[in-house]
């Protein structure tokens, strides 16, 4: 008997509504109230589930993951996430 690594992928999703001057201005406010927890999803925001087999990642759903973490990136303060890492293997996936 093997034994397989499978990645449970859930989707969560939650429209909010939200005044603000600029559409950047109502993403960071967002952004402000769900880092502090003020908004948390749950079962009920359910979309979608996806299960992977972790070692036959498709260069589509890398790419997925390097946009998220490239958005995330634009919000994080740490400097060891540096986006050029990022861009780079971004770049080398849509020249294959």
């Amino acid at each position: 008997m093997e034994t397989f690594k499978i990645e449970i992928q859930e989707l969560l999703a939650r429209v909010i509504e939200i005044e603000a001057e600029t559409m950047g201005d109502a993403i960071s406010k967002i952004y402000e109230r769900y880092k502090k927890a003020e908004i948390v999803l749950d079962y009920n925001d359910f979309v979608e589930v996806n299960f992977l087999d972790i070692h036959s990642q498709s260069k589509e759903d890398e790419k997925k993951k390097l946009v998220i973490e490239l958005t995330d990136y634009l919000f994080e303060t740490e400097p060891e996430n540096h986006i050029y890492k990022k861009l780079i293997r971004l770049k080398e996936l849509n020249l294959d």
